[in-house]
């Protein structure tokens, strides 16, 4: 959640309605406190995958990783995911693997992408570490793991966006200030806290960013306005081209409306399906899919968690 805590749901728990319906309330389904809002959702199947960590980020550009099985015990309270910062929020969740590298987006339109092993493992009470260097008035609106096989979808607030390679994961490039004209075609490997690259240009007509997505070829996108209004669409009609540009426009919106939120529709979740999960667990604020076939984590029990496992921050 936005407060830094993490709950557990049975998917099979979760009420499935058609895509006009409301929906029921999320207070109905777990105990949050007030003003705690969902941040994340993550479906969950194995908890104890060897070398998987639950990676977060902070609205104020930290980031920190713990390990997977920390959050195996559920509790219908909830537990500690990560110790919040005055005025801070948690903005999303991925999980990572050794290999993996992350990319952080900012609203003004910067992007870094680093090595998750830039990020030591940490105990769940903790904040974490600087993933970039904001500047003043910016903050951070997305993390995703970079796929060199797949694109980054960038949207920004006026309806406008556009998709970049992410390049093959390499070393970090130690001359991280020089630019070259190849460079500009994807995202190159920097150090952890920089300021990062000019992923789009936010300006006037595009807006701030809200959101990145991780996208293939195959994928669709799904779209939402602040008044309700949804579109879907092919990524492979959004136009792939390099960084520091302001992109194409990707949805009409009526006068006052703005974009709020993009989603990625998998290619095997596009056709329409009536099946039902009977198995798994989704992990709200937790972490991707998981092994197939795997274990769904117990039961939640009904004590509250108290961050015992307190650890230094590291600055």
């Amino acid at each position: 959640t936005n407060k830094g805590k993490v709950y557990w749901q049975k998917v099979y728990g979760l009420p499935q309605l058609s895509r006009e319906s409301r929906g029921r309330a999320i207070v109905n389904l777990l105990n949050l406190s007030e003003g705690e809002q969902i941040a994340d959702c993550r479906a969950v199947r194995d908890f104890d995958l060897p070398g998987h960590f639950l990676t977060m980020a902070t609205r104020d550009g930290l980031v920190k990783k713990t390990p997977l099985e920390a959050y195996s015990r559920p509790k219908k309270g909830g537990i500690i995911a990560i110790k919040l910062r005055d005025e801070d929020e948690l903005v999303d969740v991925v999980v990572t693997k050794p290999g993996d590298e992350l990319i952080l987006e900012t609203a003004s339109g910067m992007a870094i992408r680093f090595q998750e092993s830039d990020a030591r493992s940490m105990g769940r009470n903790t904040s974490g570490v600087k993933g970039i260097n904001l500047a003043a008035g910016d903050q951070l609106v997305g993390m995703v793991v970079a796929d060199p096989e797949a694109t980054l979808l960038t949207v920004c607030q006026n309806g406008y966006g556009k998709r970049t390679n992410f390049g093959a994961n390499s070393t970090t490039d130690e001359n991280a200030g020089e630019e070259d004209a190849a460079s500009s075609a994807r995202y190159r490997t920097q150090k952890r806290g920089g300021k990062g690259l000019r992923d789009i240009k936010a300006t006037t007509r595009n807006g701030p960013v809200v959101g990145i997505v991780r996208v293939t070829e195959d994928d669709e996108i799904l779209m939402m306005t602040a008044r309700g209004k949804i579109q879907r669409i092919r990524a492979s009609d959004i136009s792939v081209i390099g960084r520091n540009t302001q992109g194409v426009r990707i949805m009409s919106l009526d006068d006052g409306d703005t974009l709020t939120a993009v989603v990625r529709v998998p290619k095997e979740e596009s056709a329409e399906s009536g099946d039902t999960p009977t198995d798994g667990s989704a992990l709200v604020d937790g972490s991707e899919s998981a092994s197939e076939g795997a274990v769904a984590p117990p039961e939640p029990t009904a004590e509250s968690d108290t961050g015992s496992d307190v650890e230094a921050d590291e600055e």
